[in-house]
């Protein structure tokens, strides 16, 4: 495909609805309102705690505050450096391949085993640092597209608004959970380095009318909470609740539910860390990406995720608080939040370190 600059794929504007078919069967998720976690609504709070306890999804309604304000209008901006990234001839895109565990930078199609087959995924993305973005250019420790750094100040900008916006939720949870909110803000400080980043994703149109395709195998994350933004159906969520983390496949009976994009809101999901930080009590709900169904299938998919991952020296440990069960001895040191990823991303048996999303 060749680069053009004025080339557009990403059209949000034309594209048809999500169908309304049984056929689709979606699943409920609560919708929470920013605006009412920044005033401290307490029965808002309580939705966002019964959510998370739960299956670890929700919607976000972010209209009307700066910071949701700022994801709402800089996602569809960071979609269309994107498209302008994904279309370069793939010579130019796998100059920013990373380097052995590396999370950051562009993977390719094909690059993920997305069943116990072998079967290769269908999706690209790149990731972008937030470290890199939130500094000057002589502090930044990678080089990046000229595409990303002609943006930089959006990323910033982005990365700052979804790291706060996370980092809200987890305080909730926390005082929930009577564990020391400074306890996960500590393991979060957006200066330091960290995992975070924000992803640009693209997957193709699907190819047939049957939906064989699976853009983003089965997975929980990696990290601490993610916040998402797409525009086209996609996701899945597992029907049941499966706590068990492991690669690929469900570890309790059910099926696939769609997750239908809703207007004017983010899908917000917990990770593996906020599961460790409270000892099971929160959930990193199981979710996967295939094409979108019905007409919207013929459509390239765009998504911008943003990872709030603990920060590297912090250690993956049970916090205390009333509402925390007491680990064992054993879980008093934890492992280090940056081999701890590592970990996780080989036990996928992926050829990229960072395949999560």
């Amino acid at each position: 495909m060749p680069h053009r600059e004025d080339y557009t794929e990403f059209t949000p504007e034309q594209y048809p609805p999500f169908p309304d078919s049984q056929e689709f069967p979606g699943v409920e998720l609560k919708t929470i309102s920013l605006q009412k976690l920044l005033d401290h609504d307490s029965t808002e709070e309580d939705r966002v705690f019964e959510a998370c306890k739960g299956r670890g999804f929700f919607y976000l309604e972010l209209g009307g505050p700066e910071s949701g304000e700022t994801i709402l209008k800089g996602s569809e901006e960071i979609a269309r450096v994107g498209e302008r990234f994904m279309a370069l001839p793939n010579e130019e895109k796998m100059k920013f391949t990373p380097n052995k565990k590396e999370l950051f930078g562009y993977k390719m199609l094909g690059a993920t085993k997305v069943d116990s087959t072998g079967t290769r995924d269908s999706a690209e993305f790149f990731n972008v640092s937030k470290n890199d973005m939130i500094v000057p250019d002589n502090e930044m420790v990678r080089p990046w597209p000229k595409e990303i750094m002609e943006k930089k100040s959006l990323f910033a900008d982005y990365s700052r608004s979804a790291h706060g916006i996370g980092m809200l939720v987890m305080d909730v949870l926390a005082r929930q959970l009577g564990i020391d909110p400074e306890e996960i803000k500590s393991r979060h400080k957006i200066e330091e380095r960290a995992g975070d980043h924000v992803r640009l994703t693209r997957g193709p149109p699907r190819k047939t009318v049957e939906m064989p395709e699976i853009q983003t195998p089965s997975h929980t994350d990696f990290g601490t909470i993610t916040i998402l933004m797409n525009w086209l159906g996609g996701l899945q969520v597992w029907s049941e609740s499966s706590r068990k983390a492991g690669p690929l496949e469900p570890d309790v009976p059910g099926e696939w539910l769609w997750v239908k994009p809703k207007k004017g809101c983010a899908i917000v999901n917990l990770g593996d860390a906020a599961v460790k930080f409270t000892n099971g009590v929160l959930c990193s709900g199981r979710h996967r990406v295939i094409p979108s169904p019905g007409e919207q299938g013929k459509w390239p998919r765009y998504s911008i995720v943003y990872f709030v991952r603990p920060v590297d020296h912090s250690r993956l440990k049970t916090l205390k608080g009333k509402g925390v069960p007491p680990a064992d001895d054993m879980d008093e040191e934890g492992v280090e939040a940056k081999e701890w990823i590592f970990q996780q991303a080989m036990a996928l048996g992926s050829t990229h370190i960072d395949q999560k999303n």
